[in-house]
């Protein structure tokens, strides 16, 4: 079982995830919501703390409003076969926080992940029509590739 402050680097995520959850997790990264305040960041680990995650987690909040999809400003993206979870996270000291919800893929009608550098774009796309866009890190193209893969089957 996870604490609230479990330490979980890239590779550890989905093995310790899956025992969390009960099921198997095919793939996991962190993710951030970005904001025009997310610059800060780069200006020391205060800018991130004190301007730009209370930023993203306010854009987060106003996305899971707007689309019921339980967000963050900064958290971990996993997909199961039937489900995309999330949980709150600190990335800058691997940190796992509690599980905060699901949205079924059966709600979601992509799931892209552009090349970046170190953090790349994740596109989610539902039903309706509402787009999400976060960044994610690590192994973020696989929640990509295990989509597909879900969606070809």
């Amino acid at each position: 079982m996870l604490t609230n402050m479990t330490h979980l680097k890239d590779d550890e995520l989905v093995p310790a995830l899956s025992r969390q959850l009960g099921e198997p997790l095919l793939a996991a990264a962190y993710a951030r919501v970005d904001t025009v305040l997310g610059l800060t960041r780069l200006l020391s680990p205060l800018g991130n703390y004190l301007i730009a995650r209370p930023a993203a987690r306010a854009a987060a909040h106003k996305i899971t409003e707007r689309t019921e999809v339980p967000l963050d400003g900064a958290m971990i993206l996993g997909l199961t076969a039937a489900a995309l979870h999330v949980w709150r996270a600190d990335p800058m000291l691997n940190r796992v926080c509690e599980h905060v919800g699901q949205v079924s893929l059966e709600r979601i009608t992509e799931l892209t992940v552009t090349p970046g550098r170190s953090w790349h774009p994740i596109r989610i796309v539902l039903a309706d029509g509402e787009k999400i866009e976060v960044e994610g890190r690590g192994a973020a193209h696989l929640l990509d590739s295990e989509y597909a893969r879900l969606r070809a089957s």
